[in-house]
């Protein structure tokens, strides 16, 4: 398009694709070159003023570092802030990509306010030897040279770990420490064979023991053998601010033949809380050894097998119990000896504290749930396998009247019950919800069950079937389940619909608007099936007309192509690994 100086000759020839003449040429050659100049003047006032601009942002830029709220906060709340950034459930490595050494690194401020923080430097996990496991093993043929060279590198990193370590600790000041040690099973035959990994355990133990004083909470994993070298530095300590204590072991060949029960950290003075993954023999003679320290524990949890026995030989101690968990309770099958007469005759024992119990058995039925009276139980977790009279025989599903007893004991309180109604009697499931009518929140086949295929023909019958706990009318009223109940979760559903699913929810939803029963607040729900109906718009709304919130989780097996008629249809198993579990649990009935 010409400019507004163009002649008409010029505007008329810019609309159209004649040839100009030539004076026509040079006059728009002439035009041109002004425009361009224009430009480059236009241009060059642009660039001055993005240069000046820059000057202008950078200056606004150093302002509103000054001015950043940031610099504003007292060094006690970044100093709050600091320790929100730890990581959480865990104790902090010696890492310089998390805090707090990755605090040190952002400025000097930072840098200084963190090293004058005792507190973020109060926790500590250790791998007790670093680097390669087979820096001295016999894989591969290695030389010697390399060998020694490994050695080599080995110790500067030892010397390296302690410096740190001893820093790290000291910058803690006189707060309460929580150390965890963990010790990598392919060092296990180094320690054994090797002098100057002997030496370096040693110095590292020492220097722990140099602030055992202050130890709070202590986790460890470590071979037994190991474990003696770190209770031989502190036996002469009273470890007297220990709290938690929690002791597992990384198995090696020697240690199925020991039996070292962590002797000095459960004389600790002010011991509470002990969570055991060892393969103890806690003899009634063992366990009389600590009498004062079972009843000032609030938290025991044992991960290794303990006989049920042994277990009734310590609960009677441990009067003081908030939570309790026995991760593997053993009871011989047929057991109906001398011992379990003695324990069945044995008067009740009273935990009047007691709040959380999780109890896995893995033989016959015990009986210790039968002598415990826990009036203020909140939470009970009970999971227990299929029972066989005949090894050649179906599971026979045994009367789980010690579970009943326990449930009964504890009804005014209850508030979240965990079962598995696929290894339990019908009957009994009724009568212990019927005991239990003030939980709120029910879980039901605790552990998923995952399958290859949904094909309908091999889905097989659900465990539990959830329309007993549809609300009846008055009339009915007696036959009622859980009319407290809020929050449902339910694992391995295979025949019960959605449609059913949205008529339980519904019915419960009507008799809460009613104020027959608590609403359902929240369902969690585990399919071993295909999804048949997208039930949540449908299920909200309800929920909204009846004057409710809420929160579905539905987990449905993902879609499988049809069965091809092959004799061994291909097979996927999931792989997980399960964290570990936060000890001692914190538990909310209404969590959501």
């Amino acid at each position: 398009m010409a400019t507004k100086d163009s002649k008409p000759c010029l505007t008329e020839l810019s609309e159209n694709n004649n040839l100009p003449s030539e004076s026509e040429f040079h006059e728009a050659f002439e035009l041109r070159s002004k425009s361009l100049e224009v430009l480059l003047q236009i241009d060059t006032e642009i660039q001055r003023l993005e240069e000046e601009r820059a000057c202008v942002q950078k200056c606004i830029d150093v302002y509103n570092a000054i001015l950043s709220p940031a610099r504003r906060l007292l060094p006690d709340i970044i100093r709050e802030i600091f320790y929100h950034c730890l990581p959480p459930g865990r104790n902090p490595t010696l890492s310089a990509t998390e805090a707090p050494m990755l605090l040190t690194q952002v400025c000097s401020l930072w840098r200084a306010i963190a090293l004058t923080s005792p507190r973020i430097w109060a926790g500590l996990h250790i791998v007790v030897l670093p680097g390669d496991p087979t820096f001295s093993s016999h894989f591969g043929g290695i030389s010697d040279d390399a060998l020694e060279k490994r050695h080599q590198v080995f110790s500067k990193v030892m010397e390296l770990r302690c410096g740190a370590v001893k820093d790290w600790l000291t910058r803690s000041g006189t707060c309460p420490l929580s150390i965890s040690m963990s010790y990598s099973l392919g060092h296990v035959e180094a320690a054994h064979h090797f002098e100057e990994v002997n030496d370096v355990i040693e110095t590292l133990f020492q220097l722990l023991a140099s602030f055992s004083s202050r130890w709070k909470f202590i986790d460890l994993s470590l071979p037994f053998s190991i474990y003696k070298r770190l209770e031989s530095q502190i036996s002469k300590d009273p470890l007297p601010l220990l709290q938690s204590f929690k002791g597992g072991s990384v198995w090696t060949y020697t240690d199925y033949t020991e039996n070292h029960i962590p002797t000095h950290f459960l004389e600790a003075p002010n011991l509470q809380k002990l969570s055991l993954n060892a393969p103890l023999e806690l003899t009634a003679d063992k366990i009389a050894m600590f009498p004062l320290m079972w009843g000032r524990l609030t938290d025991l949890r044992i991960q290794s097998a303990i006989s049920e026995v042994q277990f009734f030989n310590i609960i009677q101690l441990c009067h003081n119990l908030v939570t309790c968990q026995i991760n593997d309770m053993q009871v011989p099958w047929g057991h109906f000896g001398q011992e379990l007469q003695e324990l069945q005759s044995h008067s009740e024992v009273i935990l009047p504290n007691l709040e959380m119990m999780k109890i896995n058995e893995s033989g016959e039925v015990s009986h210790v749930l039968q002598v415990i009276n826990a009036p203020c139980l909140k939470s009970l977790n009970y999971t227990s396998p299929p029972h066989f009279r005949d090894p050649h025989s179906s599971p026979t599903l045994i009367r789980a009247s010690p579970l009943l007893s326990l449930v009964e004991k504890g009804a005014s309180t209850l508030r979240r019950l965990t079962l598995e109604p696929q290894n339990l009697r019908l009957e009994d499931i009724i009568t212990c919800l019927r005991f239990a009518n003030q939980v709120s929140h029910l879980v039901l086949n605790g552990t998923p069950h995952f399958v290859s295929t949904a094909e309908e023909d091999i889905l097989g019958e659900d465990f539990f079937d959830l329309n007993l706990l549809t609300i009846h009318d008055k009339s009915e009223s007696q036959n009622n389940l859980l009319p407290k109940l809020e929050i449902l979760e339910v694992n391995g559903i295979r025949r019960f619909t959605d449609e059913d699913i949205l008529r339980i929810l519904t019915n419960r939803m009507a008799a809460a608007s009613r104020g027959d029963v608590s609403p359902l607040r929240r369902l969690k729900l585990h399919m071993s099936r295909q999804m048949q109906r997208d039930i949540r718009e449908e299920a909200f709304a309800r929920a909204k007309a009846a004057g409710f919130e809420v929160r579905l989780e539905l987990d449905y097996l993902a879609n499988h192509p049809p069965y091809n008629g092959q004799l061994i249809p291909p097979l996927s198993f999931p792989a997980w690994i399960s964290p570990d579990e936060i000890w001692p649990p914190v538990f909310d009935f209404l969590d959501g």
